[in-house]
C-alpha cells in the first residue's frame, strides 16, 4: 500500500477493515444507496482506487458488508445461546432476532435482500448458514419428532416478526416501544412449539 493510498496511521492490513467499519457507519445512516467505492474511500481519507484493493466492485462491497453482519449476527446469538439455561435459550434468541433487526434496520435488510446472492458468494453463504445454525438448533431441540420443521417455524416466526415492526404492519407498535411485545410473543411461541399449539397473540 503507498502512502497516497492511506493516512498516516494505517498499516498492513489494517485498510480492510476500516473501509468495513466505515461502511458500516455510512449503511446505517443512509442505506444501500449511499454506499458506494468513491464514497467510501472519501470517508475513510484514502485514494478513489484504495478501496478497489480490497472490493472489485460496489457488488463485492455489499456481499462482504453482509458477510460481517452475518459474523456479527452469529456471535450474538451464539453468546445468547451461552449465556443462557438451555430451557431459555429459543426464547432469548428469538428476542436477540428481532432487536437485531430493529437495531440495524439497513444491515437486517441488506442481509436478506436480493442484493447478494447467497447462491453465487460461498462465504456469504456460509456465513449465513452459520447465522442459523444456533436458532435451529435450539428450535429443534424444542420439537424433536420434527427438528427441521421445528426449525424453520422458528425462522418463520422471528424474521416474520422482524419485518412487521420494521416495515410498521403492526398498529400501535414501533421498534421503540416493541420491547416488552417481542418478550411476550417470544414467550407464547416457544410455549405453544412446545405443546403443538400454534400461538395466536391478539395484537392491539
Amino acid at each position: 500500500m503507498s502512502t497516497s493510498d492511506a493516512p498516516t496511521g494505517y498499516h498492513h492490513g489494517d485498510l480492510k477493515r476500516a473501509l468495513l467499519e466505515a461502511a458500516f457507519e455510512m449503511l446505517d445512516a443512509e442505506g444501500t444507496d449511499g454506499l458506494g467505492l468513491r464514497e467510501l474511500a472519501r470517508k475513510v481519507g484514502v485514494s478513489p482506487a484504495a478501496p478497489y484493493r480490497h472490493f472489485r466492485s460496489r457488488q463485492a462491497l455489499l456481499e462482504a458488508v453482509a458477510i460481517e453482519g452475518f459474523r456479527r449476527f452469529s456471535a450474538m446469538m451464539e453468546a445468547k445461546q451461552a449465556h443462557t439455561p438451555e430451557p431459555r435459550q429459543l426464547v432469548a434468541m428469538a428476542e436477540a432476532y428481532v432487536r437485531f433487526a430493529l437495531v440495524q434496520p439497513a444491515l437486517f435488510r441488506l442481509m436478506f435482500s436480493q442484493q447478494v446472492d447467497k447462491r453465487a458468494n460461498k462465504a456469504l453463504h456460509q456465513a449465513a448458514v452459520d447465522a442459523y445454525a444456533s436458532l435451529a438448533k435450539a428450535a429443534a431441540r424444542e420439537v424433536p419428532e420434527a427438528p427441521s420443521e421445528g426449525a424453520v417455524i422458528a425462522w418463520a416466526f422471528v424474521h416474520g416478526l422482524s419485518m412487521l415492526l420494521l416495515d410498521d404492519q403492526l398498529l400501535g407498535v414501533s421498534p421503540q416501544n416493541s420491547d416488552s411485545l417481542i418478550r411476550n410473543l417470544a414467550q407464547r411461541f416457544v410455549a405453544g412449539l412446545r405443546t403443538g399449539v400454534a400461538p395466536n397473540p391478539q395484537v392491539r
